[in-house]
C-alpha cells in the first residue's frame, strides 16, 4: 500500500474509531477520557490539514466564531474538556461529511465500534445489577461491567448503535440484498434484545424505524432531501420538548408516555431555566449519561452547555457538503444518522463523549463501485 493523503487519511480514521469505541471502557476514569479527547483532537487537527478544509472560508470563519465563543465557556466556567470535545465536533463534521474512503477502510472504521460495542454489550449480560448506587453525589442504576456502572439505557443506546455500524459492515459485502437482510436481521438478533430488555422506549422506535427505512429505500435519499429532514428532525426534537413541558399536564400525556414522564419535565425545565441564564455561552456543566448533567435531549445539551453560536454551527455543519464535493451518502448510514435523531429526542444521543465519534462515522462514503481511487477533499 503506497504511502500517499488519501491511506494517510484512512488510518487516522482507523485510530480515531479505535479511540472513540475504547472511550466507553474508561468512562469514568476522567484523566483516560481527558487523553482520548486530546488525542482525538490531534487526529481531528491532521485530517482537517490533510484535506484541506483550510481552503473553506465558510470553515475558517465559523471556526474563528466557535473558538472565541468555547474560549469565553471555558474562562468563566472552567469547562477545558467540554470545549475540547465541541472543537472536536466542528472538525469531525467539517471534514467526514467531505472524505471518500476505499472500501477496506470504510468497513474497518465500521467494525472497529461494531466489535468493540458487541463484546460490551454481551459482557454486561453477566455483570450484577445495581440500583441506587451513589457516585459523586449523584444516583445511578443499572449493570456493573468492566468495573463500572451502566444503565439500562445506555446499554440499549449501545446496542442501537452496534446494530447501525454492522448494517454499514454488510451493506459493502458483494452479495444479493436478500443474503444481506438475512445476515444483518441474524447478527442483529442479539442487540435487539438487549434492546428491548433495557425498556428503552426511544432507543426501541428508532431500531424499528431503522429497519423501516432500510426495507423501503432502494437507493440513498438525494442530498438535498436528507439535509432538509435531517435539519427538521433537529428543529422539531426541540419543539416536541416544548410542548411536552407545556402540554403534558393539560392533556394527560404523563400517563401515555409512562414513568419517565416527571423526570424529563423536571430535566427539560431545568436545560430551560440554564439556556435562558446563559443563552449565548452556555452554563459549561459537563455533558455525561446522568440525570443531573445531561438535558436529555441533544439539541438541550448543546444549547445549555455551550450556547447558541456552536451549537447554530453544530447543525449547520451536521451534513452540509462542499459545492464541489461527489460525496454520495450510504443509504443505510442516512436511515442510520436519522434513527439516531430520533432518539436524540429523549437522550443526549451524540453529544456524549463515546458516541460522538460513532454517530459521525456515519457521514464517511465509501468509494464508488467500479470508480477508480479514493477521493478525498480538494482545495476550492
Amino acid at each position: 500500500m503506497e504511502i500517499s493523503r488519501k491511506n494517510i487519511t484512512s488510518v487516522l480514521l482507523l485510530v480515531l474509531s479505535l479511540i472513540g469505541s475504547l472511550t466507553l471502557y474508561f468512562y469514568w476514569n476522567s484523566g483516560a477520557n481527558q487523553l482520548f479527547l486530546l488525542i482525538s483532537l490531534g487526529i481531528l487537527l491532521g485530517l482537517v490539514i490533510l484535506n484541506r478544509a483550510y481552503s473553506d472560508k465558510v470553515f475558517i470563519v465559523l471556526l474563528c466564531l466557535n473558538v472565541a465563543s468555547l474560549a469565553v465557556t471555558a474562562a468563566f466556567h472552567k469547562s477545558m474538556g467540554v470545549t475540547i470535545l465541541f472543537i472536536n465536533l466542528f472538525f469531525a463534521c467539517a471534514v467526514f461529511n467531505n472524505i471518500r474512503v476505499e472500501k477496506w477502510a470504510y468497513i474497518l472504521v465500521h467494525l472497529i465500534p461494531a466489535l468493540l460495542w458487541s463484546v460490551f454489550c454481551i459482557a454486561a449480560v453477566n455483570g450484577s445489577f445495581y440500583y441506587g448506587e451513589t457516585y459523586e453525589g449523584e444516583t445511578y442504576w443499572g449493570y456493573t461491567c468492566f468495573g463500572m456502572i451502566i444503565n439500562e439505557n445506555t446499554i440499549g443506546l449501545l446496542s442501537l448503535c452496534t446494530i447501525f455500524h454492522w448494517a454499514c459492515i454488510i451493506e459493502q459485502l458483494p452479495v444479493r440484498r436478500v443474503a444481506r437482510a438475512l445476515i444483518t436481521a441474524l447478527i442483529s438478533a442479539f442487540p435487539v434484545w438487549r434492546i428491548i430488555q433495557s425498556g428503552c422506549r426511544s432507543v426501541l422506535l428508532a431500531a424499528i424505524i431503522f429497519c423501516v427505512l432500510c426495507l423501503l429505500l432502494r437507493n440513498s435519499i438525494p442530498y438535498r432531501a436528507y439535509y432538509f429532514i435531517v435539519i427538521g428532525v433537529i428543529i422539531f426534537s426541540v419543539l416536541l420538548t416544548v410542548f411536552y413541558c407545556i402540554y403534558i399536564e393539560k392533556l394527560g400525556l404523563g400517563d401515555i408516555m409512562g414513568r419517565d414522564s416527571t423526570s424529563r419535565v423536571y430535566i427539560w425545565n431545568a436545560a430551560f431555566d440554564l439556556i435562558r441564564q446563559y443563552p449565548i455561552f452556555g452554563s459549561g456543566t459537563e455533558i455525561k449519561m446522568v440525570m443531573l448533567d445531561s438535558a436529555h435531549n441533544t439539541v438541550l445539551s448543546f444549547m445549555k452547555t455551550i450556547g447558541l453560536m456552536p451549537t447554530i454551527t453544530y447543525i449547520f455543519y451536521l451534513v452540509r457538503r462542499r459545492p464541489d464535493s461527489e460525496v454520495s451518502y450510504s443509504k443505510v448510514a442516512q436511515a442510520a444518522v436519522i434513527a439516531g435523531l430520533i432518539v436524540s429526542f429523549f437522550e443526549s444521543y451524540y453529544a456524549d463523549s463515546f458516541f460522538y465519534i460513532s454517530f459521525i462515522l456515519f457521514f464517511l462514503s465509501p468509494e464508488a463501485k467500479n470508480a477508480g481511487s479514493p477521493k478525498v477533499m480538494d482545495a476550492v
